[in-house]
């Protein structure tokens, strides 16, 4: 930039020195469910204002558009996986009322003690998966009937 004539100010208050981790692939290309994705940010370069050129131009809006298309997806995926969660964890609770009813119905058919307390057992421990899991994911949870 020296060389082009640019002033000492605009070096040291407009450019910025670019680190290495400003010059790598952008990974959303080859892995767009990574984690640690939405704290994502544009380099210093791209964000630049062209040195207040008011012009319009082209690429970049092409290039901000694009940005902001794959950051609306990035959201859209996450509002799609936030919904899946809330309905897995209703889908848990009642995963564990079915065994909880299923073992009550062996309990009553049982015609041996042994397999009664066996039976019984089941239950409560399915009971309190149960209670645990609509304790865990109160609020938070959507139930289907």
């Amino acid at each position: 930039m020296q060389r082009l004539g640019v002033d000492e100010e605009t070096l040291t208050n407009v450019y910025q020195e670019i680190q290495p981790n400003q010059l790598t692939v952008n990974q959303e290309v080859t892995e767009e469910n990574r984690h640690g994705q939405g704290s994502d940010r544009l380099a210093w370069f791209w964000r630049f204002n062209n040195c207040g050129n008011t012009h319009e131009d082209p690429w970049m809006d092409e290039f901000y558009r694009v940005n902001w298309l794959k950051a609306k997806a990035r959201w859209q995926r996450w509002d799609e996986e936030l919904n899946l969660v809330k309905h897995e964890m209703g889908w848990t609770v009642s995963w564990f009322r079915n065994k909880k009813d299923e073992w009550d119905r062996r309990y009553h058919q049982a015609t041996k003690p042994g397999h009664q307390a066996y039976a019984q057992q089941q239950v409560l421990l399915w009971e309190r998966f149960e209670l645990d899991a609509q304790n865990a994911f109160k609020d938070r949870m959507i139930i289907v009937n």
